[in-house]
């Protein structure tokens, strides 16, 4: 999770490329390129960053004319740069603690982009609702959801996976065949569903939330077990079980939708 992951490009100029320069041509550089900053480098260091702030006082101050260099010199600004190493919560906390709507990311003492706060705040907002190892939303998120659907009105379709005797097969092949057993599941059951359809994990058991009428969930059910039936892994096949139901058409409300699916997942055959 470290920031390097998530930097944006940025224009820059070399500061003996664009000293002589007059701010006019700063200015004329922002309108064609239509660029929110311009970085002047020195050593492949920031030395100055140009902003809609100093655009609109060159214009206030008429200091069109004025060379680049003295306008650096009289205007010295404090750079502020993060690591791109830093983990984008430790960087997330130093914009916010700074008050900084952005900042330059360095590495091996190079300029290699931008990281902005609006860019690590949705990343982490993710980071609570998604599941690291599978990149399938979370429990927290599917209790979230439920209590959303709530407020819908519309159709509610629930359908539970449970991924049967994992423990034993890690305890036979190991905790990286479990792994590997979770995140091939998720990839076919994302690719079993619609975009706008939600799919989650919690240990051993994925649940999907699907916005559609009962008829289409019992197709989403049949399609997802045909495919998941072909899944084979280091040439074995991984038993599962599946549980649906629906709101309104088998249930009245979504938890207990939720509870009847839990209950045929844990119902002997």
């Amino acid at each position: 999770m470290k920031i390097k992951n998530y930097v944006d490009p940025v224009h820059s100029k070399e500061y003996t490329e664009i000293a002589e320069k007059t701010l006019e041509d700063v200015i004329a550089y922002f309108q064609t390129k239509n660029n929110p900053r311009l970085y002047i480098l020195q050593d492949e260091k920031p030395l100055y960053i140009f902003t809609p702030v100093e655009i609109v006082d060159i214009f206030l101050q008429n200091k069109k004319d004025m060379k680049v260099k003295d306008y650096i010199q009289q205007n010295k600004k404090e750079i502020y740069t993060l690591n791109a190493d830093m983990h984008i919560i430790d960087a997330y906390n130093d914009l916010r603690r700074r008050k900084l709507d952005f900042a330059p990311v360095m590495e091996d003492f190079k300029l290699i982009g931008e990281v902005s706060f609006e860019t690590l705040s949705l990343k982490i907002s993710f980071i609570a609702i998604k599941d690291p190892l599978t990149d399938v939303y979370n429990q927290k998120y599917f209790e979230v959801m439920i209590e959303e659907s709530n407020e819908l009105d519309k159709p509610l379709g629930i359908i539970m996976i449970r991924l049967e005797n994992l423990s034993i097969l890690e305890s036979l092949y190991g905790h990286n065949f479990k792994l590997k057993v979770l995140k091939t599941f998720a990839k076919e059951i994302q690719n079993s569903i619609r975009d706008i359809d939600f799919v989650f994990r919690v240990e051993n058991t994925f649940k999907i939330l699907t916005f559609n009428n009962l008829e289409i969930v019992v197709k989403m059910v049949n399609r997802i077990k045909d495919r998941l039936s072909k899944i084979e892994i280091d040439e074995l096949q991984i038993p599962f079980k599946m549980a649906f139901s629906h709101v309104p058409e088998i249930e009245m409300s979504a938890l207990l939708a939720v509870e009847e699916c839990e209950r045929k997942l844990i119902e002997r055959d």
